[in-house]
């Protein structure tokens, strides 16, 4: 293969304009932690604070297993479930959600972890990960509780019809084996269906 001049130029000014981007880029980012490592007091926990932080962390020893409510999403390509955000729901002193699913569920929406994720992953992988394209592109869903029924519901698009093994993989990681939990599907969570 024989590459002329001119186009051995263009080649080089593309790779100098993206080794420009990325330097450029670089830069920012560690300017951005220098200003934030500079504007941090920091200063040593007292005794008892500790002891207080060291006594509430044996509290929460083993409730890991505990059923949880949350978001995700699930990647077909790997069969895995990604961006979960979940939250025990004991954690929970009273209701703060109102729907026909339940009255509990986790505050974080999809499409305010997306963005964040999707801007770190920019950062701090080179753009390389699952957060690509629009977060409503991808299979997501949300998990409800409703304590007058001790119900769960795993509230997902139509897309589940489509990838049913996906059930499990919510099942596992929001600990509802053995509890009482339903799947409903919505066209809230259908893909390409955003906030309305």
């Amino acid at each position: 293969m024989t590459v002329t001049e001119e186009e051995l130029q263009r080649i080089v000014a593309r790779a100098v304009k993206v080794a420009l981007g990325e330097i450029q880029a670089e830069k920012e980012q560690e300017t951005v932690e220098q200003q934030s490592q500079s504007s941090v007091d920091v200063k040593p926990m007292d005794a008892q604070q500790f002891e207080e932080a060291m006594n509430l962390m044996e509290s929460n020893r083993g409730k890991d297993q505990e059923p949880k409510v949350g978001i995700f999403w699930y990647s077909p390509h790997q069969n895995d479930l990604f961006g979960v955000r979940s939250h025990r729901v004991s954690d929970y002193l009273k209701p703060n959600a109102r729907s026909e699913f339940g009255t509990i569920s986790c505050s974080e929406m999809h499409e305010d972890v997306w963005k964040k994720e999707y801007h770190r992953q920019k950062y701090k992988n080179d753009g390389i990960g699952p957060y690509t394209g629009a977060y409503e592109m991808v299979p997501r869903g949300r998990i409800f509780y409703n304590p007058d029924t001790e119900l769960f519901t795993i509230a997902v698009g139509s897309w589940i019809e489509q990838y049913p093994q996906a059930v499990q993989l919510i099942v596992d990681e929001f600990n509802l084996k053995g509890i009482n939990y339903e799947v409903k599907t919505a066209h809230h969570w259908d893909i390409g269906q955003k906030w309305n």
